[in-house]
């Protein structure tokens, strides 16, 4: 409670909004927001709880708009699995807060945002696309998922141009026992129609924060870096991006990238997508572990707000038998 109390609190600072919003005098909405949820099911060959199920999965988020260029941020997700035979039924594990900030706007290239925030590095931490049903193979083995943490960062986009440069921290009762976990940069430019290059950097600790969570392995690392390069094309019907992802920890490397073409699309249909994919994930000298992954798949989004997705992997580690997999997914995501 008292690091939500925290969090509230710096908060109040001040920062901005997810897209940048037209003036006060115009007719945005004072409030849009957006839900999704959905029910996923696998099967992993050859192990001894070879089923996976995800339920529920349910991810809601929204933007107030509070005039004269302040807005406030949130976005709040629940995911329930059932692994290795059983469920996983801690509400603190299954839940998180993604976002809940302050942002206050100057112009489309100059907001400052403080609360909980997002650690931008990478493909899939800066919200770039992702056709897979669960977060890409190469990323997430080296980094959390979907990273945020308690901090203030400045961040804007022009036509060519976007960044951002933040400071994160660990807050502690009292307040001055809070440390600080590290910096994060991100910049990148928009060279041409729906192709986005981009480079992201972060250097901490890995002591505490999502870090320490999510890869207990990186513990008492004291002096963490990742370095990412990614890409992102969307247009033509075309969605292909991948990433480039190192980290000084034992000098572990990642790389992925996949493909997927909008068949709905190029013929026009314009009330759903429908995207056969493949993707290729890497880890390289991870805890002296290296592995390849292939996946193809499905991905669809029906009339209605509903979803369908489909896959089938291979995965091939240097320590261990070769693994297969297959995953479906059924869901739905709305705006407001």
């Amino acid at each position: 409670m008292t690091k939500l109390v925290f969090f509230l609190c710096l908060s109040c600072l001040g920062a901005g909004p997810i897209h940048a919003q037209e003036s006060d005098g115009d007719s945005t909405k004072w409030l849009t927001g957006y839900a999704m949820t959905e029910v996923n099911y696998g099967h992993r060959h050859g192990q001894e709880h070879p089923t996976v199920t995800d339920f529920p999965h349910i991810l809601i988020g929204g933007t107030a708009q509070l005039g004269k260029g302040w807005s406030v941020v949130a976005e709040l997700e629940y995911e329930r699995f059932r692994m290795d035979g059983q469920w996983a039924n801690n509400f603190r594990d299954n839940y998180t807060t993604n976002k809940l900030y302050i942002n206050k706007q100057w112009s489309e290239a100059v907001n400052v945002k403080a609360g909980i925030i997002d650690v931008p590095v990478g493909t899939t931490n800066s919200g770039g696309p992702a056709l897979t049903i669960y977060d890409p193979l190469d990323e997430s083995t080296l980094m959390p998922m979907t990273w945020h943490e308690g901090g203030i960062a400045f961040w804007g986009q022009t036509k060519l141009f976007h960044y951002q440069a933040g400071g994160y921290v660990y807050p502690t009762a009292p307040l001055k026992d809070s440390r600080l976990l590290g910096l994060a940069l991100r910049g990148g430019i928009t060279p041409v129609e729906g192709l986005d290059l981009s480079l992201s950097y972060f250097y901490g600790s890995s002591e505490e924060g999502m870090v320490q969570r999510c890869n207990p392995n990186l513990a008492t690392f004291k002096h963490l870096y990742h370095a990412a390069f990614d890409f992102a094309y969307v247009n033509d019907n075309w969605t292909i991006d991948g990433q480039v992802t190192k980290s000084n920890c034992k000098e572990n490397k990642a790389a992925g990238i996949e493909v997927g073409y909008d068949v709905a699309g190029a013929m026009g249909l314009k009330s759903c997508s429908i995207i056969p994919f493949a993707r290729y994930d890497g880890y390289f000298h991870v805890g002296g572990v290296s592995c390849n992954r292939w996946t193809i798949g499905l991905n669809t989004s029906l009339p209605y707000g509903f979803t369908f997705k489909a896959e089938a992997g291979w995965e091939n580690p240097n320590n261990a038998k070769h693994m297969t997999s297959c995953d479906v997914s059924i869901g739905w995501q709305g705006e407001f």
